[in-house]
């Protein structure tokens, strides 16, 4: 399957194009950058022999079968459009658009031209993570009654150089899309209605660096989403508590514990001990300095095998809008200090043509 890669930077590079290089029956045959000299310097370290500076040349190459977006994520939503017009099944990162509107135009155009499209949500598979849905889908927790996440990182200065990420969303739609698309994942329920506070913490940056997100599910449970980028650690942690049991969930450290009832002592140091068993296989393999990153080649299998076989994605286009969504109605919230449906915010867009 010949695959183009359309945005060179740290993404596509440290992520997509080490991933697809390294699953034997794709070719990298294109990659495009609005900067040619950094697609042509992707380009000769992974061996790509074709380079665009205009990814709708790329597109135009009817030997490209389909196309990774990892452009910056205000022009998601309209490369994956023209993807899909150009008949080319669409991996996209995180997130699927920046507003419920583009991000609906997105799954139609989609379902429209009739190509896969998935978003990427690289932290589901995590061992721990996939272990805590089979658990929860299982029902060893009973009926869930609350979820609370937390999803705090470093300002991207430690990622990339670039400041398009400074935009108004900030934090939210950086780091946010990631755990909110694993409190919905792990819950099985829609959500109804959410309400935030937060926003710019130091009041001088213009975008927002801490928000808290309540969202009310309609299997009547609630969850918290903690986004920060001030705390200077790196945390993603999710407590799940159910009628039947709770769980807990290092994401990044790939641990997981359960327990029912009154955690003991002895509850304590089981986990402890799986823990370090866990981090330290991690770190013999290597895979614990890879993070989320060590993921990439899964959903690529997955996504391609989504095409060979005509299944689902791994990761649907209608999951991407769900959390887009929700983003889009904290910051209605945090701008007008209520509640959003949406139900509300999503019908309104589905029920009206594309503009």
């Amino acid at each position: 399957m010949r695959v183009g890669v359309i945005g060179c930077g740290t993404i596509a590079r440290r992520a997509h194009l080490p991933a697809l290089k390294s699953i034997d029956h794709v070719e990298i045959w294109a990659v495009a950058d609005v900067n040619r000299k950094a697609a042509e310097r992707v380009a000769k370290k992974f061996n790509i022999p074709n380079v665009y500076a205009d990814y709708k040349d790329l597109l135009k190459d009817e030997t490209i079968e389909a196309v990774s977006i990892c452009a910056p994520s205000f022009s998601h939503a309209e490369i994956a459009v023209e993807s899909a017009k150009a008949g080319k099944h669409i991996l996209v990162e995180k997130p699927l658009a920046m507003n419920v509107k583009d991000a609906v135009k997105v799954v139609k155009s989609a379902k429209e031209h009739n190509v896969k499209l998935c978003c990427v949500f690289n932290y589901r598979y995590f061992p721990a993570a996939q272990k805590a849905k089979e658990i929860i889908t299982n029902g060893n927790l009973g009926d869930i009654v609350s979820i609370y996440g937390i999803a705090h990182t470093h300002f991207p200065i430690s990622w990339t150089r670039s400041t398009w990420l400074y935009h108004k969303g900030g934090a939210l739609d950086d780091f946010g899309p990631h755990l909110i698309d694993m409190i919905c994942w792990l819950n099985e329920s829609e959500v109804e209605e959410v309400f935030a506070l937060g926003g710019d913490f130091l009041g001088t940056t213009n975008f927002i660096n801490y928000i808290q997100i309540l969202m009310k599910f309609k299997n009547r449970s609630l969850a918290v989403a903690d986004i920060s980028w001030l705390t200077g650690s790196f945390l993603f942690v999710i407590d799940v508590h159910g009628t039947g049991g709770h769980l807990r969930l290092d994401v990044r450290y790939n641990h997981l514990e359960k327990f029912h009832g009154m955690r003991t002592p002895l509850d304590d140091f089981r986990s402890f001990r799986t823990r370090m068993t866990t981090i330290t296989k991690d770190v013999i393999s290597k895979k614990f300095f890879r993070g989320a990153l060590a993921f990439y080649k899964q959903i690529y299998e997955d996504f391609i095998l989504s095409i060979e076989k005509g299944i689902k994605p791994p990761i649907t286009g209608e999951e991407g809008l769900r959390v887009t969504a929700i983003s889009e109605a904290a910051k209605i919230s945090l701008a007008e200090n209520r509640p959003v449906n949406i139900s509300d915010l999503i019908k309104n867009y589905l029920d009206k043509r594309d503009g």
